[in-house]
């Protein structure tokens, strides 16, 4: 919190005190005497440098120095009042007898001085007139994390974060304030130091080298940042030395992870699954032949399914129990004198919860700042990691976690010599796979990336009231892949026995971002007029680069190299982007009453075509604060009252590059009997091809009570996206069947609510957090009134975009029961294929048929939360602290997919154990879910069988802490048990209610992910 503005403040208060002190010493009294003391912050015992302290009902006074210590006249009786930017006021009595007073202050949440960052710069909190969300870094607790974006999760309304798989190192999923493009992305904009390093962190930035969090909501803070705002920015600082101190600190974090029994998925094991089959015999023949079927009719291997001796749970095979979690950091700050430096190191090391995956990761970061004289500041810091990431592929019914689900549960991991059984399956109509424990045992899959972020500027401060800052910012990303399949496995496919021919894939990406930014400010504070402003120039360009190549045929599994197969294919590829922008904000605020601020952005980017490559962005806000009106009654319960507005048009141009240009494609042709090389033209150029833009009013109520120990905050918002970016549809005759264009429109809609509350009881501090966000979103255009978009697949589900309803909506026929008799299929509107005990749909067209097609197809589910809850709960009691961290999701339906697979009644997989209770007749019709082993048609469509409700309460964290007392080496040691996703309630049947995999508009789809495990940490901090 001692940002440049408080050490200003500081400064000028340190001054005037000085002043007052010799002018008053002389009348003090002879009684008096010298107190002697120190200032710290009680939340980390750090010394507070630049505290006022203040005999009260005198002028006599004085500030605390680096080290937070003071020396004061002040006799027996008197009071000291204790007061600094950012915390509580204290009172402390003087009494006899003691002259050495140690100060302990209480940060103030919500206060009104304190200096929130913003794009491009900083604003005292009371001055801000947009939606700003500032996260609490001390309401997060310690969360065993490898990814920044775990750190927003439930901080913030308006803000969904998604944790779609748990994968070790995974970035999660973050919007704000809902999905607004029908085309382009809908992640917000990453600003990292003030370099924006785009929609994604990636994995390689440092959790515990964060300061603080801020996001930009609305089109007012976000449309300086032009056409990468739409989606919200999220501003991230790293830490620096604090001022007056040197500090060496250390955070030791070790535990396990595991899957709990939970969030499994109960299949068949192999008795049940032998009488499965055994009986799917049985029912065909009765059903097709009209008799009893002879026991040798019973393929041997089910006839006696009591005697299957073997029984193996495929996804237990695959889980690491005990999976390791380690993290490790070290901190050397140096803020003494007119220079800081910090240098920090971690280390973490995350076993997955799946067996032979994991991520490690290394990282070194060091940053210099302070003035070089009065007039020239300056700052510099680099930060570099590398990572590695043992991966597979375990997304989607066909991949590692959906084949452990369905895999033939009679057959063992091990042959028994030891070796690996290599094939599983593939007998009887029961589909062959490779054996998932030797795929993950024998498969080389790796991901090493080298990242190098660095930032410098000079700041010159002229004039007295001007300031100008140039910048320079630079990524280097390097990433290299590796995935060898040796011949000794099956093949990822089905039915693809063993040995098969190796196959090698390698590739080598470069990403190397370069911004720079020149700004010119303006602070003036005359009377009861404060004005602001900023100008400013930024220009950014990213090259990215690539080059991979296949093998084929090795002579044996153990040179695993391109230049060891027989069989190569290469290829490379290069692409950049640049933009340039000009911008200006002014802020404006009368007797910090009425306030007002407007910026615009105007913005060139080489993504767009050749007519539209510039850009507008204009904000509007406005705010006053009622409370300081005359009109208002003076009371104690009211601190802060402010009513705000504003509106702006943002931009998105996440539509990749050299979308509006006609590009060529290979296209080899025979001439002369030979192979010739060629290319043609792959699309169609698109010289108008524009922005996509939202417009954004947003209405905003700040309310501070109780000395500001209750904040409460109400947003509502309104969003308009149009000229969105899709593809349309063109005319055969032009050869080309789409190009991209901006068309249509999409609203979102919502209100958010937020509750901060702050108190004491004796001994007892508590904290809370609760926040609410509601959102409605609707497609109002697409290519006309009527038009809609349709993507999935009619085996899985569609995600369908419909004018006047929300985007992407689950489609497919309505199940409304099961066919028992024939007599029942002939009295239903026409289902060619049906037979008793497959799934009965309604005929949503009225034609008497139902069509093997889309168009009986309805909507029958919404994908998108009705609100979205955050609650979190901390305090401390002397030596004590704890923290709850909660997540929620309400009315909302995700489409099971994998049940497609783990339902599927045909014999061909293993099933779920409620499979058991399907139907096998007229007179025993099962539970109404499970369809009939004798047909395939009519059950594995895309259906409202497969849709459940995902509603879900998460405990995110649990984090308890003590303090060890204090000790002449150690000035603050905390040791502390966290544990991150203990307990799930949800009656949704999958092992994640938030998955998201498919992304972008083909939201709410659960074919199976990375399980989600929970993770058990013990830790200590440790300060020297």
């Amino acid at each position: 919190m001692k940002t440049s503005y408080q050490l200003l403040l500081r400064g000028i208060r340190g001054a005037v005190l000085a002043v007052l002190l010799v002018m008053t010493h002389s009348l003090f009294a002879q009684d008096a005497g010298q107190i002697t003391g120190r200032v710290i912050a009680s939340e980390d015992a750090e010394p507070l440098p630049g505290v006022s302290i203040l005999v009260k009902g005198t002028t006599r006074g004085t500030v605390t120095n680096m080290d937070g210590e003071f020396a004061i006249q002040a006799a027996s009786g008197e009071t000291l009042t204790v007061s600094f930017i950012g915390f509580e006021t204290r009172e402390v009595a003087v009494t006899g007898g003691q002259t050495t007073y140690e100060i302990s202050m209480e940060a103030s949440i919500g206060d009104l001085g304190e200096v929130v960052v913003v794009g491009y710069g900083s604003q005292r909190k009371a001055d801000i007139t947009s939606a700003v969300s500032v996260i609490n870094m001390e309401n997060i607790g310690e969360v065993p994390t490898t990814n920044v974006t775990r750190l927003l999760q439930g901080q913030a309304a308006g803000v969904q974060v998604r944790q779609n798989s748990g994968r070790p190192g995974e970035e999660m999923e973050v919007t704000i304030r809902g999905i607004g493009s029908l085309g382009a992305g809908s992640q917000p904009l990453y600003v990292v130091d003030g370099f924006p390093v785009g929609t994604s962190l990636g994995q390689n930035l440092n959790p515990a080298d964060i300061e603080s969090m801020t996001v930009l909501k609305d089109a007012a803070s976000t449309a300086i940042y032009g056409a990468r705002g739409s989606n919200g920015v999220i501003l991230i600082t790293t830490k620096s030395a604090k001022e007056g101190t040197v500090n060496l600190d250390f955070v030791v974090n070790q535990g396990i992870q595991n899957v709990p029994d939970g969030r499994r998925t109960r299949m068949m094991n192999g008795p049940e699954f032998a009488q499965f089959k055994h009986d799917s015999f049985v029912d065909r023949i009765r059903y097709f032949e009209q008799r009893e079927p002879a026991l040798e009719e019973i393929p041997l291997e089910f006839r006696f399914p009591e005697q299957t001796t073997v029984s193996t749970d495929w996804f237990e095979e695959i889980m690491n129990q005990n999976a390791r979690f380690q993290n490790y950091n070290a901190t050397l700050s140096a803020g003494k004198g007119d220079i800081r430096s910090l240098v920090s190191v971690g280390y973490i090391n995350q076993e997955g919860a799946v067996i032979e995956t994991g991520f490690e990761r290394f990282n070194v970061r060091a940053n210099i700042d302070g003035k070089i004289n009065e007039f020239i500041s300056m700052g510099w810091n680099i930060a570099a990691s590398h990572s590695r990431e043992d991966y597979a592929s375990t997304d989607g019914r066909s991949a590692l976690i959906g084949r452990s689900l369905w895999a033939d549960p009679r057959y063992p991991v091990y042959n028994e010599d030891g070796s690996f059984n290599t094939f599983i399956g593939g007998t009887h109509g029961v589909f062959g796979t490779a054996n998932v424990v030797q795929e993950l045992m024998e498969m080389e899959r790796t991901r090493n990336e080298n990242n190098l972020l660095t930032n410098g500027y000079l700041e010159f401060t002229f004039l007295k009231d001007f300031k100008f800052r140039t910048s320079v910012n630079a990524i280097l990303e390097n990433t290299d892949q590796k995935e060898f399949r040796p011949s000794t496995l099956a093949g990822p496919g089905f039915n693809q026995a063993p040995p098969r021919e190796a196959t090698l894939f390698q590739r080598r990406n470069e990403v190397l971002n370069i911004a720079a930014d020149q700004l010119l400010s303006y602070n003036k504070i005359l009377g009861n007029h404060r004005v602001e402003g900023l100008l400013g120039f930024s220009a950014q360009e990213e090259t990215f680069k690539f080059l991979q190549g296949n093998g084929n045929e090795f002579a044996n599994d153990q040179v695993r190299y391109l230049s060891a197969a027989i069989r190569q294919v290469s290829s490379s590829g290069e692409a950049d982007w640049s933009l340039m922008a000009y911008f200006a904000r002014a802020n404006y605020s009368f007797n910090d009453k009425y306030l007002f601020s407007a910026s615009f952005r105007r913005e060139g980017s080489s993504r767009f075509g050749a007519n539209n490559k510039w850009g507008n962005f204009p904000a509007f806000s406005a705010g006053w604060r009622i409370s300081e009106e005359s009109f208002m009654p003076q009371t104690n319960w009211i601190t802060d009252l402010k009513l705000r507005a504003s509106y702006g048009i943002t931009g998105n141009n996440a539509i990749g590059n050299y979308s509006s240009l006609s590009n060529m494609r290979i296209s080899n042709y025979v001439l002369g009997g030979a192979i010739a090389n060629g290319q043609v033209l792959s699309n169609f150029a698109n010289s108008n091809l524009g922005w996509e833009q939202s417009q954004q009013t947003d209405i905003g109520l700040d309310l501070a009570m109780f000395d500001n120990r209750l904040i409460f905050t109400a947003e509502y918002y309104n969003r308009l996206t149009d000229n969105m970016l899709l593809s349309v549809e063109m005319p055969v005759i032009s050869g080309f069947t789409q190009s991209l264009d901006n068309v249509g429109q999409v609203q979102n809609r919502g209100l958010e609510l937020a509750l901060d509350y702050r108190t004491r009881i004796s001994q007892l501090n508590l904290r809370s957090n609760l926040n609410l966000t509601i959102n409605r979103n609707k497609v109002l255009e697409i290519r006309g009134e009527n038009d809609e978009i349709w993507s999935g697949g009619f085996y899985s589900t569609y995600n369908v975009s419909q004018v006047g309803r929300p985007l992407a909506m689950l489609h497919g026929f309505r199940m409304v029961g099961i066919f028992n008799t024939e007599d029942e299929i002939e009295a239903w509107p026409t289902q060619d294929g049906a037979i008793p005990g497959t799934y009965k749909y309604f005929d949503a067209n009225g034609d008497g048929v139902i069509s093997y097609d889309q168009q009986d197809m309805i909507e029958i589910g919404n994908p998108h939360p009705a609100y979205i809850l955050g609650f979190t709960l901390g305090g401390d009691y002397k030596a004590f602290d704890f923290n709850f961290m909660f997540t929620g999701a309400f009315d909302y339906d995700v489409f099971r997919n994998i049940e497609a697979t783990t339902m599927n009644m045909d014999g061909v997989f293993n099933i779920l154990q409620s499979g058991v209770n399907r139907w096998r007749s007229a007179e025993n019709p099962g539970d109404g879910r499970g369809a009939t082993t004798n047909t395939w048609k009519w059950q594995r469509e895309s259906n409202s069988r497969y849709v459940y409700d995902a509603t879900h309460v998460w405990l995110r964290n649990i984090t308890l802490g003590y303090t060890v007392p204090k000790n002449p080496v150690l000035s603050n040691t905390r040791v502390f048990f966290s544990a991150e996703n203990p307990f799930l309630f949800t009656s949704f049947p999958g092992t994640n209610p938030e998955i998201n995999r498919r992304g972008g508009i083909n939201i709410g789809v659960d074919d199976e992910a990375y399980p989600m495990p929970r993770t058990f940490t013990l830790g200590a901090t440790i300060r020297f």
